[in-house]
């Protein structure tokens, strides 16, 4: 973080804060893994980034949240005039829901990030946190809608998993009006998955680079990442190595007295020497 920011303690990874949190609030055993973050400049302010899918229960408990919208919506893109679905489809998704619900509720992670955004701003901790924004990509992302919509905290998504279609199904159910005011979701071209869920009014499409014969190769964080830094600047922010590397991009212009081929070679170099140890 002190290379992205530029300078030291610009931003607190608070992780014992949260390793406290999950202790006395008896959710270690749940794999959700998020962090927060302050702002010694803006206190009061923290920022919740929750982990996207890494392990092969993400993808498990992506199928069971989402399984029920991503079937919903297949059977109305197949179907002829399948939009004349839309008012009931959420209706549907709750009911199918409900004969499922002992099974999904155990592996709901929204529970955990919403518990905690709630607590925190409801004076966990010693009223800390007036001000909590949610970050996530992927099943992370996904996360974060819900867990906005129902803390009433703003959040901004990449690639995350919709909530609109499937609203009514989590508990506590989520009020359509606070999916359409206070989450926002990034999503490229041809990231089927991001589509899952239904969007809710404020996204942004983005360009994917990835071949077309790569079938998700778009739902990427780090390419999203590549491709925003690429179109809108960096603003001073260091570009990661693997845009150029990995993702085809062109090489960004030099601020400084390294190239950037020498700088990701001593990247590259910090990171092998990390993980030899």
């Amino acid at each position: 973080m002190e290379k992205w920011f530029g300078a030291p303690d610009v931003v607190i990874d608070e992780e014992e804060f949260v390793t406290q949190f999950r202790i006395d609030s008896n959710t270690q055993s749940s794999p959700v893994y998020f962090k927060l973050f302050s702002f010694p400049s803006a206190p009061g302010v923290g920022v919740m980034s929750i982990r996207g899918s890494e392990t092969t229960y993400d993808w498990i408990v992506n199928m069971q949240l989402w399984s029920s919208s991503g079937l919903a919506q297949f059977v109305k893109w197949i179907t002829p005039y399948g939009w004349i679905w839309n008012p009931i489809i959420p209706d549907f998704i709750r009911w199918v829901n409900f004969a499922q619900s002992p099974s999904i509720r155990n592996v709901a992670y929204y529970k955990v990030t919403t518990r905690f955004v709630n607590d925190v701003l409801a004076g966990y901790g010693g009223n800390l946190y007036d001000t909590i924004r949610i970050t996530g990509a992927s099943l992370g992302g996904g996360l974060a809608i819900i867990t906005g919509a129902q803390t009433d905290a703003f959040t901004v998504a990449i690639s995350g998993l919709g909530a609109t279609l499937g609203r009514k199904a989590f508990y506590p159910p989520i009020d359509e009006e606070k999916l359409n005011t206070q989450t926002f979701n990034f999503i490229p071209e041809r990231d089927f998955i991001a589509r899952i869920g239904g969007r809710a009014p404020f996204f942004q499409n983005g360009e994917c680079t990835a071949p077309k014969n790569n079938l998700f190769g778009c739902h990427s964080m780090w390419r999203s990442l590549c491709e925003i830094q690429y179109k809108c600047g960096t603003y001073g922010r260091p570009v990661p190595c693997r845009c150029v590397e990995q993702f085809g991009y062109p090489l960004p212009e030099r601020n400084g007295t390294r190239s950037f081929e020498q700088a990701c070679q001593e990247e590259e170099a910090a990171w092998n020497e990390l993980f030899s140890l």
